[in-house]
């Protein structure tokens, strides 16, 4: 169950296969008022190693708002239309944000609202795998490492790690997360970083663990 403040939202993730095209998710009011939320369907892409974006018209959400009293549970029903036979993985979000309420304010004057993303994947089957590959480029003011994956399904990395030299560096912000399927996500290392980079991580199907040349 992923949770963003007073709202929980399980499974954290969606896989269809084959010729599956529905599903549900449960999203939860844990706080101690009502909580109106908007739920969104996005179609989930990466370009030059970023994610993109864009409001989905195969996956269809249903309802789109929802008001939760306190403890109260909404089951979400998730469609996929007009997809044929995919030999690649699909790859979508689900959107959950809470609708600001306008009498609960910040000290600032400003309304908080949350948000929950949960990714929804269309796989053409269980024997469906990543497959990656790292290179890396340099720029002015850092060296940029990249894991592209050529597979027919994502990988999700947690617990990454990249050492250059015996010593483990980081660009200053967390590493790992999704690379998609026929899609690359970049990370930033030091411009000081020199000779071989060694990545190590946990994927979803087991070690992630790769060498690569910087490149001068």
């Amino acid at each position: 169950v992923a949770t963003a403040a007073s709202i929980q939202i399980g499974p954290t993730s969606t896989t269809l296969v084959g010729q599956e095209r529905t599903a549900t998710v449960s999203v939860r009011n844990s706080d101690s008022v009502p909580v109106t939320v908007q739920l969104r369907a996005m179609d989930w892409t990466q370009v030059n190693g970023e994610d993109v974006q864009t409001p989905s018209v195969s996956l269809v959400v249903s309802p789109p708002f929802a008001t939760l009293q306190p403890g109260e549970e909404q089951v979400v029903r998730l469609l996929i239309e007009h997809v044929a036979d995919v030999k690649s993985e699909r790859a979508f979000r689900l959107v959950v944000d809470e609708v600001p309420n306008p009498v609960v304010k910040t000290g600032t004057g400003l309304t908080t609202t949350l948000r929950l993303l949960s990714p929804v994947f269309l796989s053409p089957s269980t024997d469906a795998r990543p497959r990656l590959s790292w290179s890396t480029t340099r720029t002015a003011d850092s060296v940029i490492l990249t894991a592209r994956n050529d597979g027919a399904a994502h990988e999700r990395i947690s617990d990454m790690e990249v050492s250059v030299g015996g010593q483990v560096v980081s660009g200053g912000a967390p590493m790992g997360g999704y690379v998609l399927a026929n899609g690359s996500r970049s990370w930033r290392l030091p411009a000081a970083s020199t000779g071989d980079a060694m990545i190590s991580g946990a994927g979803g199907y087991g070690p992630v663990n790769a060498r690569v040349a910087i490149a001068p």
